[in-house]
């Protein structure tokens, strides 16, 4: 358990990220830092969920993958977590402190030390921030999250792939999603942000897709979901469900 009084500067960079997000948070003065409870080491050097709970027939909290965090912290009134998704108000649970948050599946491994963090109000005795369960991807299922989701995805949603916006196109989408470079090598970012130049004829990757650079950026991303992979069927078929998250990570 660690349980510190939130640096001033650091409360203010919580409101800043926050309200940044458009959500009206506050970072209270109480934090707590997730330092790895409930998962347990997998002798692979990863982790391993202690308790896993899978679709909604069974109990489990949301249909496919997700983690249920759990923050116990006696007295208190409030409380928000943050951590790859960003920074999200946690839902209280009964009178005696206890408060949980669904987010969508991260791998255990990348949330600790000092990646996930609770803070919350009252006094800073007795407080325990750990994954109760959660349910991990399994088997990978077609998809398709367009270059527009992907432009305006939250921190969270691109935290969920592993990839960055400053990636460079030419060093990740290329060779696999689209068979061609270029001169000047644009970040994953610039693609995404300017259509109409990198909206071009398609150039087949080693994928076997014939798509242009905007879409194979989509692509790309879709198939670094955890669980799913790019489908052009998806794609060209479209729809509401055809991307299984949500801008913020969450899947839906």
């Amino acid at each position: 358990m660690s349980i510190k009084r939130l640096p001033s500067f650091l409360a203010a960079a919580t409101v800043a990220v926050v309200l940044a997000s458009g959500a009206a948070l506050v970072g209270y003065a109480n934090v707590v830092y997730y330092t790895g409870q409930g998962v347990v080491a997998d002798g692979f050097g990863g982790y391993d969920l202690k308790t896993e709970l899978c679709g909604v027939e069974n109990g489990a909290d949301v249909p496919g993958p997700y983690l249920l965090w759990v923050l116990t912290a006696a007295g208190a009134s409030h409380a928000n977590i943050t951590g790859p998704w960003g920074t999200a108000p946690m839902v209280q649970s009964g009178n005696n402190g206890a408060f949980k948050y669904i987010s969508g599946w991260y791998d255990p491994s990348t949330l600790f030390p000092e990646v996930v963090v609770a803070t919350y109000d009252g006094k800073p005795k007795n407080v325990q921030l750990v994954i109760s369960h959660g349910c991990r991807p399994s088997g990978t299922a077609g998809a398709w999250c367009s270059p527009g989701f992907w432009r305006n995805a939250r921190d969270g949603a691109w935290a969920l792939t592993g990839k960055s916006k400053a990636e460079l196109f030419n060093t990740s989408v290329y060779d696999v999603w689209y068979g061609a470079t270029f001169a000047v090598n644009p970040t994953l970012e610039t693609v995404l942000n300017d259509a109409p130049t990198y909206s071009g004829p398609a150039v087949p990757g080693t994928s076997g897709y014939a798509l242009n650079a905007f879409n194979a950026t989509g692509a790309y991303l879709t198939n670094s979901i955890p669980g799913y992979h790019f489908d052009v069927a998806v794609m060209v078929a479209g729809g509401s469900d055809a991307c299984p998250i949500d801008s913020f990570g969450n899947f839906k």
